[in-house]
């Protein structure tokens, strides 16, 4: 763990799992010579319900192009997106939840390949099944900065927030080692009052923007949104929300610029 405390965790710091320190690890390493996302660039976030409706990848379709960024909740392997576009595409995958059928999980797909990828785990309080977040980075286009993205779905079964936080805390040990152009999006099941404010919390922590939605249509449960794009160092250009029913979550666009 030597390593970890060298690159910004202190040992005041929580407990730092064999996830944070894997991560942690990846992003010493110097930034690799990869392909570069444009400086303007278009990303999607969508909880896919593990696929149910076959008919999910019709809303990708439907678009001109495809984003440079697909972060999808409840993704599954093996993903369809090799026979739908080819090689074209890099898929960073981390397991979640388990059944004799299905693997699924948290999965970033992006147009260039990624500097690092590496994944967190948590675990529902009642239920015990894992949720997963995964970390990946990616070279900008006439920047030397690069670009953290971190894809979560967020612990949603207890009465308290105990175990959200946990996995929250988690995560921001991931953050506070990056000082560069940030996105955290996902599916934060922000049902409370309480999870709000932690959010909140977050954003003032890490310098994070939440990006807004004109009409603001996302997925909510007792008013509240569950899913949320937040930013740092990038520029909301045009953010949309399509309900389409294929899901039981909406689907957040944004094209973002590297200020």
């Amino acid at each position: 763990l030597c390593a970890v405390f060298s690159n910004g965790l202190s040992a005041d710091a929580p407990e730092i799992s064999e996830g944070v320190a894997s991560c942690a690890a990846a992003l010493a390493q110097p930034v690799s010579d990869f392909s570069p996302l444009p400086s303007s660039f278009s990303m999607v976030t969508w909880n896919i319900e593990k696929g149910r409706d076959p008919r999910w990848l019709e809303d990708l379709q439907g678009y001109q192009s495809l984003p440079h960024l697909i972060l999808l909740q409840e993704a599954y392997i093996p993903s369809p997106f090799v026979s739908l576009v080819g090689s074209v595409l890099y898929e960073s995958f981390s397991p979640g939840y388990q059944t004799h059928e299905l693997r699924t999980g948290v999965m970033t797909i992006s147009s260039v390949m990624p500097e690092l990828h590496c994944a967190l785990t948590a675990y529902e309080p009642w239920l015990t099944t894992p949720k997963a977040t995964t970390v990946t980075r990616y070279g900008l286009a006439a920047s030397a900065r690069s670009l953290l993205v971190v894809n979560t779905h967020m612990v949603n079964f207890e009465w308290g927030v105990t175990g959200f936080t946990q996995q929250w805390e988690e995560i921001e040990q991931i953050l506070q080692l990056h000082d560069g152009p940030l996105i955290v999006a996902g599916d934060f099941n922000t049902w409370s009052l309480d999870r709000m404010a932690f959010v909140e919390g977050l954003k003032s922590r890490h310098n994070l923007q939440g990006v807004s939605f004109n009409p603001d249509s996302r997925t909510s449960f007792l008013g509240l949104p569950l899913d949320h794009i937040l930013t740092r160092n990038l520029t909301p250009t045009r953010a949309n929300v399509l309900a389409s029913g294929k899901s039981d979550h909406s689907s957040l666009w944004a094209d973002l610029h590297l200020d």
